[in-house]
């Protein structure tokens, strides 16, 4: 395919609402400001006469933004051009192209378009993608992605065996599904989360926007009223209200990880998830890092665990992060045959070496550490009663207590398994191999009691993800750090 295409032209909508999207907040205030008052003449419409000149002018701007942008497949390159005044021209080679992730958003899937990503290797921008095309047709990103595929196959196989391999890649898109959320699974995903959190923020964050617009004296003297009729108006109206943003969270994650499957796809990890905005993200097996088993305190008691990738590029399912849930929520008893499916190179077994007891200690006085000072000014400004807030080091040194629980390392061949807890608890699996950098520390107080910390960090996103064991044997630590070795 060498001749130029243009994306289609429902792009040009899609900046324009992207743009609008931005712009909505000072539109709604200049909007707010200019319906106040009486009108007497032209200056007096001016700001909406403003905004009409503004969305004329996006308008204009996403229509020559389509019209200038092209792309063509061309000597192993997937070339691009665009720019809204300078033209700029973008080369990316087949052999630095990772994979094409998709994603179907509501203007997308009525025309049948796609908006395809293009994940390079080494990417300037780390959690952002090389290229974008913003909308063409489904059957054209497939085929845009099985000459790629080809082409990068090109002299690794025999002709015959090469036609053969596409067709086998295709139908693995359809047939080879390792893993597929039910209803079940997203029920428990959106009753453990903190998505009803996120929904009374949002309504915080709006109500501190519109602030000087909200009739505050007028709220009062209602929420006074029902204060007179009884509380119990006023506790049942707060249940009603959590209650209500409790069920938009869990119908939000319906369709957020509606119909969320993962596929392997010859050497690539394909996952796909979404109701309204379908997407699709393609994860090399070569890019993956490491592997971490997570557990809140809440799905850990009913058994149930996360499962997430670190990723060496960028992720177009978690934003601004190169960590990827590749399992959201599952049963931990099926982590380890569904893993054996994808990483069969990964060991993922329990048996592990725990911490010495001499470190409970530390790992109490670490958590408590936290509440002294809360503990210190609350007895001082409220005493004698302020000294009941030294109840709260008790929550915090049972924490510290499961905190040691949870420590522990396991090396098996190549592979060091780590497992550690914050208040989440994480089980990582990290390949030799793919570890950036092993430190081993001991502080004063650890050399007095002869215990040390282990810290891998493995390569993912600008700064890394840094795994911790901290108060192991001295022995442990340095049995760790010379299978890590290069001596």
């Amino acid at each position: 395919m060498s001749e130029y295409k243009r994306l289609h032209p429902i792009s040009a909508v899609a900046s324009f609402l992207k743009q609008l999207k931005e712009l909505i907040i000072p539109f709604v205030l200049l909007f707010v400001l200019n319906s106040r008052g009486e009108k007497g003449g032209f200056w007096d419409y001016m700001p909406l006469i403003s905004m009409g000149a503004v969305l004329l002018i996006v308008l204009a701007a996403g229509v020559i933004k389509w019209l200038r942008f092209t792309y063509r497949l061309e000597e192993g390159e997937l070339r691009i051009e665009y720019g809204l005044f300078v033209k700029k021209k973008r080369y990316i080679p087949f052999d630095r192209i990772q994979s094409l992730n998709f994603s179907e958003g509501i203007i997308h899937r009525p025309f049948g378009l796609v908006k395809v990503k293009v994940e390079t290797a080494g990417s300037s921008n780390p959690g952002e993608s090389e290229a974008e095309l913003t909308a063409i047709l489904k059957e054209e990103a497939l085929e845009l992605e099985r000459i790629i595929y080809r082409e990068k196959k090109k002299g690794q196989l025999p002709d015959t065996a090469e036609e053969s391999e596409i067709h086998e890649e295709s139908s693995h898109k359809e047939g080879n599904v390792v893993f597929k959320m039910s209803a079940k699974d997203i029920w428990v995903l959106a009753a453990t989360s903190g998505g009803i959190g996120v929904i009374l923020s949002g309504v915080a964050v709006f109500f501190s926007q519109f602030s000087e617009f909200i009739p505050y004296e007028t709220v009062y003297d209602e929420i006074m009223v029902f204060v007179k009729s009884g509380l119990l108006i006023i506790a049942v109206l707060s249940f009603v209200l959590l209650l209500a943003a409790w069920i938009f969270s869990v119908g939000w994650t319906f369709v957020v990880y509606g119909d969320f499957k993962i596929r392997m796809n010859d050497d690539n990890i394909v996952i796909t998830r979404g109701l309204l905005e379908k997407k699709q993200v393609t994860v090399p097996l070569n890019r993956v890092q490491g592997i971490r088993v997570v557990e809140n305190p809440v799905r850990q008691l009913f058994g149930y665990c996360t499962v997430v990738i670190e990723n060496a590029g960028g992720s177009a399912l978690e934003k601004d992060s190169s960590t990827i849930k590749l399992i959201p929520v599952v049963k931990k008893k099926r982590v380890s045959e569904l893993l054996a499916k994808i990483f069969p190179d990964y060991e993922l077994a329990e048996d592990f070496q725990r911490l010495p007891k001499r470190a409970l200690r530390k790992y109490i006085i670490r958590a408590v550490d936290w509440v002294i000072i809360p503990v210190v000014i609350l007895s001082i400004m409220f005493w004698p009663l302020g000294l009941f807030s030294l109840l709260l080091a008790i929550p915090f040194a049972i924490l510290g207590f499961f905190q040691y629980r949870a420590g522990g390392w396991r090396i098996s061949g190549n592979q060091l398994s780590l497992q550690y807890r914050g208040v989440l608890k994480h089980t990582a699996y990290l390949k030799k191999s793919r570890v950036q950098s092993l430190d081993s520390t001991v502080s004063w107080f650890q050399s007095k009691r002869d215990l040390s910390s282990i810290s891998a960090t493995l390569k993912s996103g600008q700064t890394g993800y840094t795994s911790e064991v901290k108060d192991l044997e001295v022995e442990d630590a340095a049995e760790i750090y010379s299978w890590y070795s290069h001596e």
